[in-house]
């Protein structure tokens, strides 16, 4: 039997997203058993309370669960793509009269696929416009990594940011299928060409294979983050996937200052009002904060 479209996605792949999306993913998956299942079901819609701003600022959402490109799900169910983001970034950069840019944030995180050369990109990005992230209200895991990469991160009191770490999930279904009567039978050439298949237990060789990849996503996703936020790469490694909030997140280095959202941009659009289009302006200022290791 072959999975789904969404569950090609997620199934046995490393994911940068939170736990709680991913258990209500796998609950609609089960429920439904991988048929009809809508994009707006599996991974939920994108906030609607994104900020706007205009003039001299722009603002870029990023919302909801992420994938590497946009799909004909992404339509209908409010998914942000990292090609969207990237895209948007490009259009900001590019436009003179833009001094700042601004994430606006709100996502459990989402695929790894993509989200490392974004990062990339928008570290590269702030030597040339200041980029501020206001997480609106929650940065995690793959949103988190998009974060870290901006100049500065404001966070509201009750906002999380974190869990700096890789998960995955493997159904195993061939128990259901005995029940029904169904006998699956993979005709196949190359050993690892079945690996992870829903139709059969989880073999210790295929367990291993999928393991040493979440392992090497998490190891890139531990230095990206480090590297961007200026801290130890055992300190990152020290959080544990962990999850901080307001203050907390100041204090273990994962962000910058404690904002509401809207006070934030209020801020943003204040200071950049009195600018003339130029290249960066603000300089990364820095760290005495690191996380105890």
């Amino acid at each position: 039997m072959r999975h789904s479209l969404v569950q090609q996605l997620i199934m046995d792949e490393p994911l940068m997203i939170s736990a709680a999306k991913l258990e209500t993913i796998l609950a609609v998956v089960a429920e439904r058993e991988g048929l009809n299942v809508t994009a707006e079901q599996m991974m939920g819609r994108g906030d609607s309370s994104t900020l706007t701003a205009g003039g001299s600022v722009a603002v870029i959402p990023v919302t909801g669960s992420i994938t590497h490109r946009p799909t004909g799900l992404s339509a209908m169910s409010g998914l942000t793509s990292y090609e969207q983001i990237d895209a948007q970034l490009d259009q900001a950069l590019s436009d003179s009269s833009v001094t700042e840019i601004v994430l606006d944030i709100n996502s459990p995180g989402g695929m790894v696929a993509g989200v490392f050369d974004l990062a990339d990109r928008i570290y590269e990005a702030r030597e040339h416009k200041p980029i501020t992230a206001i997480v609106n209200e929650g940065a995690y895991s793959a949103a988190y990594a998009i974060a870290s990469a901006a100049t500065e991160i404001i966070v509201p009191r009750t906002g999380g940011v974190g869990s700096i770490g890789v998960i995955t999930a493997h159904v195993d279904k061939s128990a259901q299928n005995e029940q029904k009567g169904l006998s699956v039978t993979y005709i196949t050439a190359g050993a690892k060409k079945a690996y992870g298949n829903p139709d059969q237990p989880l073999s210790s060789e295929a367990l291993s294979d999928i393991q040493q990849r979440v392992d090497k996503s998490y190891e890139l996703f531990v230095s990206t983050v480090a590297r961007n936020r200026g801290l130890a790469v055992d300190g990152i490694r020290n959080t544990e996937a962990g999850t901080f909030s307001g203050a907390d997140a100041v204090s273990a280095g994962l962000a910058d200052r404690v904002m509401s959202a809207r006070d934030a941009l209020s801020m943003i659009l204040q200071r950049n009002a009195k600018k003339e289009p130029t290249s960066r302006t603000v300089g990364r200022r820095a760290r005495a904060i690191a996380i105890q290791s």
